[in-house]
């Protein structure tokens, strides 16, 4: 009987300098990486599979695809144009927010301008509110002839599509279908708040409908003309989640895929700790544009996903890794101040015109310090496909060290202290201010540059280890390919616990897991692959926010010990709410492997490829080939370790060990 051959599966991750395509089919992989095309990002992406077909065929691949073209229409504002629909007197709750000041001590606190301006805000003379019981109660309703008008209306005006959040919709989603059918007869496509995000509090609820309808055009488009190209290719888009999301119900609700691009390298990293045997990690993911790190638990599921983040300024109440982005990537532009202080950033050169290395830029970048201090060559990068251009960054340097009286070299690695520097302020935001002691966790460095800063950064924190993955270079690409399909689904109750026994909260979850299994259905997947998590969300009755706790027998203990834990004291007495009921059905993708690590064995003569100076050093240290790499060996620092895809720097007094599944596992000798 003969085996059916495995269907390959492809991660793609577009970044502002590069597009990575990694492709894996049984216990094969295949890389590839070339230059992104922001005008059409689906350029590169077919152009990078038309590479790949070379050596293994992709024509009826899985791909999974990290995108930041709703990222990048939020933060420029090149959004659709929507209308927005609400109750009577709350068309302004979009522009008035929740009254915080964004900076405390600004003396003029500015927030962005609201996602749709006021004339396309548009009101209905609803209005219902909970009685005693909990029950919604429908005091006024719309009359037909009322919302045909307004459909009209909103037609004429010439938007793009349409929002419609009403009060309370959460407790009755039948209020919000019946202007959005009206709107629909007008031909306009609607993003009802209710069933996007199932949750009370009415301004973030409103916020993050706003920017599905804004995105659905832009990026609905985008699916479009990238499954098109695709041609029999099944195509699905990480979410802001870490886990997969069909490519029908991602043009529906792009939202949910807002933040995939630095999501897939925390499920990448996530995956190499478990294979290198290492528990809580911070990551740190520098690539192009920017450096993303995030903090990583094995221990914590779906209650580890943070649902209060904000994205250009606008609130996405949508389950996302919590990932803290800074604009310091290798494209970053390496300038002056008004004042004359040495900056890296944010300001990019992209992939167009690149870095003054890559031969066509014209400002000097972060990238082309790190080759003038020689801590990148052009032997190996890119597997010699790109020639740097050495010559032309001399030049910059000679120029940016006049003009700070110094060296060019110390122009270098000054501005490698000044990107140092800012990686340090993120991993600080992620550990010490969230209350983690960095001597108990490590870093996982990893995108185009990570291994290259991490021991550096580790050194300054106190983190006894630093992981550089395998294929580092390219890991948001390679976390997407073994990304789980995942649904996330919220009701909210707003009643005390007591109320609400086990059976009870079982019988809702059935109904939320039920409402997950049809669409995954829909997407392809099968019945008996399909896994559950339960959580509640909690908080003390008068409190205003709420804590996940993973769904028991008797959650009330656990949520004061959580409680506890995070605030240093928990009122015993207080009575509990259960706020929201979460569930995430999750299809697995392939497990990581856990089995025993390699015996340590000396470093191969064949890894030695040559010396070169570094940081402008007299002494020049040895150069080696990752690809000769093997489980089990080990060596001192100081040496650099290239690969097509990313170059890691050890320095003296740090040693390095190949663990299971070819990851890299730095510490202190």
């Amino acid at each position: 009987m003969s085996l059916t051959p495995p269907t390959p599966r492809v991660g793609v991750d577009t970044g502002g300098t590069f597009t990575d395509l990694v492709v894996v089919c049984g216990d094969r992989l295949w890389v590839e990486k070339i230059l992104s095309t922001p005008s059409a990002p689906e350029e590169a992406i077919v152009e990078g599979l038309q590479l790949l077909d070379a050596v293994t065929d992709t024509e009826f691949a899985e791909v999974i695809h990290g995108s930041t073209v709703g990222l990048n229409a939020l933060l420029t504002r090149a959004t659709g144009r929507v209308a927005l629909v609400t109750n009577k007197g709350f068309r302004d709750l979009i522009e008035i927010r929740r009254q915080d000041r964004p900076d405390l001590y600004a003396l003029h606190p500015s927030v962005p301008e609201p996602l749709v301006a006021r004339a396309d805000r548009h009101e209905v003379s609803q209005r219902s509110w909970p009685d005693l019981n909990g029950q919604l109660t429908e005091i006024s309703s719309p009359s037909k002839s009322e919302l045909s008008i307004l459909a009209r209306r909103i037609r004429r005006s010439g938007v793009e599509g349409a929002c419609v959040c009403l009060l309370h919709a959460y407790g009755d989603s039948a209020i919000e279908e019946q202007v959005a059918a009206a709107l629909r007869l007008e031909g306009l496509s609607v993003t009802k708040s209710a069933a996007l995000l199932n949750t009370h509090r009415e301004y973030e609820r409103m916020s993050t409908a706003l920017i599905n309808a804004c995105l659905t055009p832009v990026l609905g488009r985008y699916i479009e003309r990238l499954r098109t190209a695709l041609g029999q290719r099944r195509l699905a888009l990480l979410q802001s989640s870490g886990g997969t999301l069909s490519a029908e119900l991602a043009a529906e609700q792009p939202a949910r895929v807002v933040l995939s691009g630095p999501a897939g390298g925390v499920v990448g990293a996530a995956r190499a700790a478990a294979e290198a045997g290492l528990d809580q990690v911070v990551t740190l993911d520098l690539g192009g544009t920017s450096t993303d790190v995030a903090f990583h638990d094995p221990q914590v599921g779906r209650a580890g996903a943070t649902t209060g983040s904000s994205v250009a300024g606008h609130a996405l109440a949508l389950p996302a890794l919590d990932v803290h982005c800074i604009g310091c990537g290798g494209g970053s532009l390496v300038h002056l101040d008004s004042t004359g202080v040495l900056q890296v950033g944010p300001q990019s050169a992209g992939a167009d015109p690149g870095p003054i290395a890559y031969g066509s830029g014209s400002e000097p970048t972060l990238t082309d310090a790190l080759v003038f201090a020689g801590r990148i060559d052009a032997g190996r990068f890119l597997g010699g496909q790109l020639e740097l251009d050495h010559e032309g960054v001399r030049r910059a340097f000679e120029k940016l060290g006049a003009e700070l009286d110094v060296s060019p070299m110390e122009a270098a690695r000054g501005s490698l202290q000044v990107a140092q520097a800012a990686m340090r302020r993120a991993l600080s935001v992620m550990t010490m201010q969230r209350g983690k002691d960095p001597a108990l966790i490590s870093l996982v460095a990893f995108g185009g540059g990570g291994g290259l800063f991490g021991v550096e950064l580790a050194a300054d924190l106190g983190i006894p280890k630093v992981l550089v993955p395998a294929h580092a270079g390219v890991l948001s690409a390679w976390g997407m390919v073994h990304a789980d399909a995942t649904l996330d689904l919220a009701e909210t109750v707003l009643e005390p616990l007591a109320k609400w026994s086990k059976t009870r909260r079982a019988k809702a979850f059935k109904k939320l897991e039920q409402e997950s299994l049809t669409q995954l259905l829909a997407a392809g997947h099968r019945r008996r692959d399909c896994r559950y998590e339960r959580v509640l969300e909690l908080r003390f009755c008068g409190q205003s926010h709420e804590l996940a706790i993973p769904e028991g027998s008797d959650p009330g203990p656990e949520f004061h010990a959580t409680h506890q834990r995070r605030y240093g004291w928990t009122p015993e007495e207080a009575e509990v709410e259960l706020v929201h009921l979460a569930s995430r059905a999750v299809v697995p993708g392939p497990a990581p492997d856990t089995g025993p690590q390699p015996r340590r064995r000396k470093l191969s003569r064949h890894a030695h490829v040559g010396l070169r100076k570094v940081d402008g050093e007299r002494k020049r240290v040895p150069v080696l080939d990752r690809a000769e790499l093997k489980p089990g060996m080990h060596w001192p620092g100081p040496s650099l370790i290239e690969e097509a895809t990313t170059t890691t720097w050890i320095p003296r007094g740090w040693e390095a060990r190949v663990t299971r599944g070819g990851h890299m596992l730095l510490s202190r000798e």
